[in-house]
């Protein structure tokens, strides 16, 4: 939705988005220690995430070069996202997992600027992106071990991000069609130590790809993590319903993220099945929206969850406290920060 089009958006809307706000809920009675996640503007307790976006990008220069740093118009980003999020908050949605990894256009800064202008919290993340045939891995990852790559998201999370005070919320990575290569079975091992120092949640791009999805999972045994520490991103993509059962029934987070118009039917018929199986406090919910996309590409939204979804749930039988766990609960367990050991 380009910046003009959001505006009328949130005037035609600003009269009903605080009234579908959702209401604050508990954490986990039976946590000895208050759980937390990490966002850009620091530590909040996990009970505060609220409604959660699991997988969503701010900004990003994906399908451009690779680069550490990356120059956006500044003017034009803040125009086009700042009244975007702030209809969010009002919408209800308190919490973004900003995916945007690292060298396809993660700037932290700027998160840290739209979280203040918005109200929204933004997470981000450490780790490498092994997907797109490994374009987005720098060099060195394929020269260092396991240990050298975690040493430097650990410094990230222990840290900062790049000189500033910022930290990581999760350990984002990705992988091609499996078997698993050398250098992305070198990155799960690196997330998956990263994970046991850290207890920063792994997402692992996989989508419909089971053979490195259970390759994956193998990898963090073999590593002594739990696969509740590993979210199946793009999991929606997934043609072998089987799989994800077998995942889920294992414990991994199964992310429906591709919500979107020409998405919707499908994302409802695969978690209605999904919780027909018993496995709706494995799902997470998200758009794989793209509010300032690379130049040439056209901007995803990240709203749908909180008009026509979550009331299209409602029309196909879902209680308030299912949808409510789909919304706060499962992403906040998800994405709360402590290391998850196998077994």
């Amino acid at each position: 939705m380009r910046t003009m089009e959001r505006r009328e958006f949130l005037a035609r809307s600003a009269a009903g988005a605080l009234a579908a706000a959702f209401p604050a809920r508990a954490g986990p009675a039976e946590e000895a220690v208050p759980l937390a996640i990490q966002t850009v503007l620091g530590e909040v307790p996990a009970a505060d995430a609220g409604v959660t976006f699991p997988h969503e990008h701010l900004f990003s220069r994906f399908g451009m070069e690779p680069q550490e740093r990356h120059d956006y118009e500044l003017e034009e980003l803040r125009g086009n996202l700042v009244p975007y999020l702030r209809y969010l908050h009002a919408l209800g949605c308190r919490t973004v997992m900003d995916c945007t990894a690292a060298y396809f256009g993660r700037e932290v800064r700027l998160l840290e600027e739209l979280s203040k202008a918005s109200g929204l919290r933004v997470v981000t993340n450490t780790g490498y992106y092994g997907a797109a045939d490994d374009r987005y891995v720098p060099a060195h990852a394929h020269a260092e071990s396991a240990d050298e790559l975690a040493a430097r998201w650990l410094a990230e999370w222990t840290g900062g991000i790049g000189g500033t005070a910022i930290r990581p919320g999760f350990i984002k990575t990705g992988i091609d069609r499996g078997p698993l290569s050398a250098i992305d079975r070198k990155l799960v091992v690196a997330a998956a130590r990263t994970h046991r120092e850290s207890g920063l949640t792994i997402a692992g791009h996989t989508a419909d790809n089971p053979e490195a999805a259970f390759e994956q999972l193998a990898v963090l045994k073999a590593e002594g993590v739990s696969p509740r520490a590993w979210i199946w991103v793009h999991a929606h993509a997934v043609k072998d319903v089987a799989a994800l059962v077998r995942a889920a029934e294992a414990g991994a987070w199964i992310e429906l993220d591709g919500l979107a118009p020409d998405s919707f039917e499908a994302h409802l018929d695969r978690l209605l099945d999904l919780r027909g199986r018993g496995l709706l406090g494995q799902v997470l919910l998200s758009h794989d929206g793209d509010g300032h996309p690379a130049p040439g590409r056209v901007p995803r939204d990240f709203h749908l969850l909180l008009t026509t979804f979550r009331h299209a749930l409602r029309d196909r039988g879902l209680g308030e406290e299912e949808v409510l766990r789909l919304l706060v609960d499962n992403p906040r367990e998800a994405f709360a920060v402590r290391v998850r050991r196998d077994g």
